[in-house]
């Protein structure tokens, strides 16, 4: 007896047509100018900076650049990934990390060099050559990059809306921070010879890379995150409180790590395998309690969420969009990761690309419900829609697979 034929794959629904993430280009907002023209200013000043550098060490300034894009954009995906649910629009993380790169950088070193000069004016040379690092850049930089993230918040308010977009934005900014000041290391401080790059790259990425500017103004991201999400669930004085500890850690690590406090650092150059392991371990003697207390602010940020997709998709379950066994999926990424994989095996990987679309297309239904704040909006309807059609489409062309024809919806 004939049996019949498997449909043939076709394509995958395609998402509606809905725009809750808001880019950096609102011309209406001052702050966007205002954003636009100093990182622009800078821009051009830092270009003049980077074109000397060149002049001076061509081979060193061109591998400084390619040893730390090896860094960075590990960096990048990794930062990026950690806002598990809502991921932030392109052009804002962008626009931190260009923010980070050129006007802060460039702004930092006009106010370094000024508040230097005061110091040696006020405590005399030997004061300032040893303390000079210490209390002018963890002020003066911090302060330049958060300045970025505030604007980045004012330009787009809707898209820090709790402790993981602060961390992600204030991340991208220390990170853009950290490649150009490298750069400036790399040639002016270890020489600009490739021995001197690498020896730099050892001594500021891999032994520290942990402990800069990703860190610090990962907490002070994270504070202002604090006091511009929790107006509904936190009183002016606690929002207060939390965001300025937060900011008071990020520049007290930055204090403590420029300071001859805790220096266990060789003397003068490295020149054997023990110096090297003495690099890292004074780095780590200043900067891993500061790591804990981020890793600690993560864990409890990644908890937010969790209650976060929870409560916003409680009142989905049952309907076309979603299940309950596809809610418990989704909160876990390793469970969503695993049916991924299960999926390519059982029916290849164009199932398995459908089913990442069908999870993402779950969250972004929790995205619209709370940005709606209606289970009738148009919005709403789309995307469970869009997520029912893209479950029919996963049971016809993937039939191995667990996944069951949906519940009926209740009445």
């Amino acid at each position: 007896m004939a049996t019949a034929a498997a449909p043939s794959p076709s394509a995958a629904p395609q998402r509606p047509r809905w725009g809750y993430q808001t880019s950096l280009w609102q011309v209406r907002q001052p702050a966007f100018w205002l954003f636009a023209l100093v990182l622009l200013i800078t821009t051009i000043f830092s270009i003049g900076i980077q074109a000397a550098f060149a002049d001076l060490t061509p081979g060193g300034w061109l591998l400084s650049w390619v040893l730390l894009a090896l860094y960075a954009v590990p960096v990048i995906i990794a930062v990026f990934a950690l806002d598990l649910y809502e991921r932030e629009p392109l052009s804002l993380v962008i626009g931190a990390l260009l923010w980070g790169a050129f006007a802060a950088t460039s702004m930092s070193i006009f106010a370094n060099v000024g508040w230097g000069i005061a110091l040696i004016d006020w405590f005399g040379l030997d004061f300032a050559g040893r303390w000079a690092a210490a209390l002018t850049a963890p002020f003066t930089e911090e302060i330049t990059k958060g300045v970025g993230v505030v604007l980045l918040y004012l330009i787009a308010r809707q898209e820090i809306d709790d402790l993981m977009d602060g961390f992600v934005y204030g991340a991208m900014v220390g990170l853009g921070f950290t490649v150009v000041e490298d750069v400036f290391y790399f040639v002016n401080v270890f020489g600009g010879d490739p021995g001197g790059v690498f020896q730099g790259f050892f001594v500021r990425v891999i032994a520290s890379g942990l402990y800069g500017h990703v860190l610090y103004t990962g907490l002070f991201g994270m504070g202002v995150a604090y006091f511009v999400s929790r107006r509904r669930d936190s009183t002016l004085g606690k929002r207060l409180g939390v965001a300025a500890l937060l900011i008071a850690a990020a520049i007290f690590a930055h204090f403590l790590w420029n300071s001859p406090l805790l220096d266990f650092f060789p003397a003068g150059e490295l020149d054997t395998a023990g110096e090297y392991l003495q690099v890292v371990v004074a780095t780590a003697a200043k900067g891993l309690p500061f790591l804990a207390v981020l890793f600690v602010m993560l864990v409890l940020a990644r908890r937010r969420e969790h209650r976060w997709l929870r409560a916003a998709l409680a009142s989905e379950v049952g309907k076309e969009g979603l299940r309950a066994d596809e809610l418990a999926v989704l909160e876990s990424p390793s469970a969503r990761r695993r049916a991924r994989r299960e999926m390519a095996a059982r029916a290849g990987p164009q199932a398995a690309q459908v089913l990442k679309r069908f999870q993402k297309a779950q969250i972004n239904l929790a995205m619209v419900v709370t940005r709606t704040h209606s289970e009738d909006h148009p919005d709403v309807v789309r995307q469970r829609r869009y997520c029912k059609q893209l479950r029919d489409w996963l049971i016809a062309y993937a039939p191995q697979t667990p996944l069951a024809p949906p519940a009926a919806a209740p009445g």
